[in-house]
């Protein structure tokens, strides 16, 4: 059975240009599990200094397995944790538009 698992990343203090020329790289692996269904979302907060992953996942150790493959793994830290709710508008029937 698949679960949700929030991953928070903790991005470098220093915007190196090695980690810099990985990002494209990155967005592009990232799209591909979003696309996939891997990646239910996927933010960086406004001061760049960490991010939050919802995955889609049947245990931690395969998203650890993923994350270990995203371009930037060696110059960040996570954290694993399992959620018991996500929940938003997205996840909802869309709204009735009357018009």
């Amino acid at each position: 059975m698949k679960k949700q698992f929030m991953v928070e990343i903790f991005l470098p203090e220093a915007m190196e240009m090695d980690f810099m020329r990985m990002i494209p790289a990155h967005r592009a692996y990232i799209n591909e599990l979003i696309t996939n269904g891997t990646i239910l979302s996927y933010s960086i907060s406004f001061d760049r200094s960490k991010g939050w992953i919802i995955f889609y996942s049947e245990k931690a150790e395969e998203v650890l397995d993923i994350v270990q493959q995203f371009p930037i793994h060696r110059f960040i830290t996570i954290e694993i944790n399992e959620l018991f709710i996500h929940d938003g508008e997205a996840y909802r029937f869309p709204k009735m538009n009357f018009n």
